[in-house]
């Protein structure tokens, strides 16, 4: 009996409590509750008036949506916080407009209207040369101008992070800048002849908001007075053949080769053998040699100037008489020769600080002097010369282009070099003009190029 008053008062018990537990008239049951949710809407228009549709919206870096093509947007059931919203418009060619602000939700849907400061374009440039360029671009149309960031990289994935800020100009109207050689520099690399280099202009206004131009590339001439070349060329392998021994020199007489071999004996100080030939490609015969042993220097460099051999023998020159050969005439030189040509009463003299002497073989005198055109673009490494009419033809162990020069050392065309277009490994390369075509010697290989001419018509 005690058992069973004791279930009754439990159960009077939890049926007072689940009557507790009711909600009053005044309140809404728990289903009926509904988190309160609210809408950013806006309307996006570039600083011109023009509709910016297309624009991506980010939220807290997500990216949310688009705009229509009235340029508006709609981001729907936000609950009540703070933002970080992006908006971001691409234009084609790397030109883009980005701006980001916080905006706060508290109690009602938050409608703006968002103003996009159009990009400035990068133009073509308005000058280039070999070792600066001339920048120019549009004016920032925008409010509350700031900044114009100019950058520069070596390709184009060209960003603020990734880029080498080269200036910064607080004038909107200062839509200029040259770019010269040693403004910035890439592990030792800066503006150089030939190269290829990418801009871009950011500009940020005094919200920071930022916008990046297009991306322009732009190579440097490999020669400032190229446009004005007379004598440019082009040349082909027509034949080669291999000669014997360490060759260091070769010549045309009109009918056959002069080659110069030098063969190092013991040390330092012991003579070499030098061997001046004479040699009939055709047949592959020598048909008549000079040797000597009376000398440790390495000569470098022969030339025919129609009676006599000519020898660079280091810091001199040496006239051989084929007829008895006994060397005659010695002319001493300020540097050591690195090769040698002849033509219209002149002696062209290349040596090693890539400087030419026209030398007058009859007293020695110098006519003139004047510095190889690869100085200009950052070369040293010359290695071979030859001459005909008004034309110095100088070859660059480094560079994929003859350089050719007239008798007043003005650059006045190039050729282009086969073998050296993806770098070459050659420590001399003598030539000589065979009548209307071009030798050159590579180590003791010779090879016999025909010449066309390359210039516009």
């Amino acid at each position: 009996m005690k058992i069973l008053k004791y279930i009754l008062i439990v159960l009077v018990l939890f049926s007072c409590k689940k009557e507790n537990e009711l909600p009053s008239n005044n309140e809404n049951p728990p289903d009926e509750i509904e988190d309160t949710v609210f809408n950013i809407s806006g309307t996006i228009v570039f600083d011109n008036g023009e509709i910016a549709d297309s624009s991506q919206v980010f939220l807290d870096g997500e990216f949310t949506t688009n705009t229509d093509e009235n340029g508006e947007f709609t981001i729907y059931d936000l609950s009540p916080a703070t933002y970080t919203m992006k908006i971001k418009n691409d234009f084609g060619f790397n030109r883009f407009i980005e701006i980001e602000k916080d905006i706060t939700i508290d109690n009602a849907d938050i409608e703006d209207t968002f103003l996009l400061p159009l990009p400035v374009e990068l133009h073509p440039p308005a000058s280039v040369f070999s070792t600066s360029i001339g920048l120019i671009w549009s004016s920032y149309s925008g409010s509350g101008f700031r900044e114009y960031h100019i950058y520069v990289h070596y390709n184009s994935a060209l960003t603020q992070e990734t880029g080498t800020l080269l200036h910064i100009i607080t004038d909107a109207n200062d839509t200029t800048l040259t770019v010269n050689k040693g403004d910035f520099w890439w592990g030792g690399s800066t503006i150089t002849p030939g190269d290829t280099y990418y801009f871009r202009v950011f500009v940020m206004n005094e919200y920071g908001v930022e916008s990046g131009s297009n991306i322009l590339e732009v190579t440097t001439k490999l020669w400032d007075n190229e446009d004005e070349f007379t004598s440019n060329y082009i040349i082909n392998l027509e034949s080669s053949f291999a000669s014997q021994g360490n060759l260091t020199g070769i010549t045309w007489d009109g009918n056959y080769y002069w080659m110069l071999f030098v063969e190092s004996v013991g040390g330092y100080y012991d003579p070499n053998i030098v061997t001046i030939a004479k040699y009939d490609y055709t047949q592959g015969t020598i048909l008549d040699e000079f040797i000597f042993d009376d000398s440790n220097l390495h000569p470098k460099g022969i030339a025919w100037d129609g009676t006599y051999i000519w020898v660079g023998y280091g810091d001199h020159l040496k006239s051989l008489d084929i007829d008895n050969g006994i060397f005659d005439k010695t002319y001493y030189l300020g540097e050591v020769a690195v090769d040698l040509a002849y033509n219209d009463g002149n002696l062209a003299i290349l040596d090693t600080w890539n400087e030419i002497n026209l030398l007058n073989p009859v007293n020695g005198t110098i006519n003139a002097t004047f510095t190889s055109p690869f100085v200009d673009i950052g070369y040293s490494g010359e290695a071979g010369i030859a001459y005909r009419d008004t034309e110095m033809w100088i070859i660059n162990r480094f560079h994929y282009q003859i350089c050719i020069v007239d008798d007043n050392g003005n650059h006045i065309g190039i050729a282009d070099v086969d073998f050296l277009l993806n770098g070459g490994n050659f420590s001399r390369m003598p030539m000589c003009f065979v009548n209307d075509k071009l030798a050159i010697v590579l180590n003791s290989q010779v090879r016999l190029y025909t010449i066309t001419s390359a210039n516009p018509k």
